[in-house]
């Protein structure tokens, strides 16, 4: 598989991006979770080329190799530098495929660029026009105290703790954390805390493009809340297929890759297929 790594400057990071398949077809642009990297979508790359797919995975700031962060650590920041990444590319419409936090980024940029995107793909994540929970409300108030007084190792060990059903996946997540340091995984952590307690849109919003949502049946980050709240969100969604990963937790591409990997390309193929060669 041909796979080729590139990088440009962004507001003082390094962003570090990989294109992998043919040079022509529909992109698919994965967004990895927070303080995870872009290895997490490995077990998609294969598949998705063979299938004549073009892949974009890339490191968010701050992780992985996209260093320095340099510019705070915000949802409007990440999805600024995928906006300048696909424009540094010359990408017009692309699909993505978002994970967690991820999710988040792929949400914002489709509601700021809708004529860019073909089709959205939400792991694990929740909707930005959701309310927070009562407990997620007074978590907003505690973590940044919290996160004061534990040690880096804390932050990895709390991060990784409900992440997977597989323990090689849990160590590759317990890796990837390695790559953060104090501050730059302060400054993650409260972004995620803030998507998950900071309704951004009005709750009429629906996704205005293809929208398949999914999250591991097993998935237990953050009191399990994605799994809780998916089914009302898909059901409200006009345009959504909601599908429930087997025996996979918050990492439920890596957990159950042959699942996903089956219902990500039969989605891709129904809604943004790939034109036969001539």
């Amino acid at each position: 598989m041909n796979t080729r790594g590139d990088s440009f400057k962004h507001h003082g990071a390094r962003i570090r991006y990989w294109k992998s398949g043919p040079d022509t077809g529909p992109l698919v642009v994965c967004i990895h979770g927070a303080a995870l990297d872009h290895r997490m979508f490995t077990p998609q790359l294969e598949p998705l080329v063979e299938a004549g797919y073009r892949v974009l995975t890339w490191d968010l700031r701050g992780h992985g190799r996209s260093k320095p962060m340099r510019s705070s650590f915000s949802l409007e920041a990440a999805t600024d530098d995928l906006l300048a990444l696909l424009d540094t590319l010359g990408e017009d419409k692309v699909t993505l495929v978002g994970h967690s936090f991820g999710g988040y980024i792929a949400q914002e940029f489709t509601y700021k660029h809708p004529e860019r995107v073909k089709a959205l793909v939400v792991i694990g994540s929740t909707s930005r026009t959701d309310k927070p929970s009562r407990f997620m409300a007074v978590m907003a108030k505690i973590v940044p105290f919290m996160l004061g007084l534990m040690s880096v190792e804390g932050f990895r060990k709390q991060t990784v703790v409900h992440i997977s059903t597989k323990e090689d996946v849990t160590q590759y997540a317990y890796d990837a954390t390695e790559l953060l340091n104090r501050d730059e995984y302060i400054a993650v952590i409260l972004a995620g805390l803030d998507c998950l307690t900071s309704p951004a849109y009005d709750s009429l919003y629906t996704i205005p493009v293809p929208f398949l949502l999914t999250h591991g049946a097993l998935d237990k980050a953050n009191r399990g809340v994605y799994p809780r709240r998916a089914p009302a969100w898909a059901a409200r969604e006009p345009r959504c297929r909601y599908e429930v990963i087997p025996g996979a937790g918050h990492l439920a591409n890596q957990d159950n890759p042959g699942y996903f990997n089956a219902t990500l390309l039969e989605f891709l193929r129904e809604h943004v297929p790939v034109e036969p060669s001539s």
